[in-house]
């Protein structure tokens, strides 16, 4: 049985580098400002409660709600936003970019 992968990666000299978040850990994704987004996830250790990822994106929130739907559902692992290879995931109405945040909130 596959399982769904979100890959996300800041530049190479960020402390929290990158991360790799299956997509049943999955709990929200909120707005920032009109072209920031933030995803949410469950941690996947107990040292934080939740792990966050936030970076650009273009179009409409509910377009952009809709790729990381069919990411969160594709079975395969999809890079949304990797800074670092300057490679981000396009979508119908617009696309991911910008500055990649990953943190681990405690």
């Amino acid at each position: 049985m596959n399982k769904s992968l979100l890959y996300f990666a800041e530049d190479a000299t960020a402390a929290d580098s990158g991360a790799i978040m299956p997509a049943d850990s999955f709990l929200a994704m909120e707005l920032v400002d009109a072209n920031t987004v933030i995803l949410k996830f469950k941690a996947a250790t107990n040292a934080a409660a939740i792990a966050s990822v936030q970076f650009d994106f273009s179009g409409t929130f509910k377009d952009a709600c809709r790729a990381i739907a069919g990411a969160l559902n594709s079975n395969t692992m999809t890079v949304v936003a990797d800074e670092a290879n300057g490679k981000y995931l396009s979508y119908n109405g617009g696309e991911f970019s910008g500055v990649v945040t990953v943190d681990n909130v405690v």
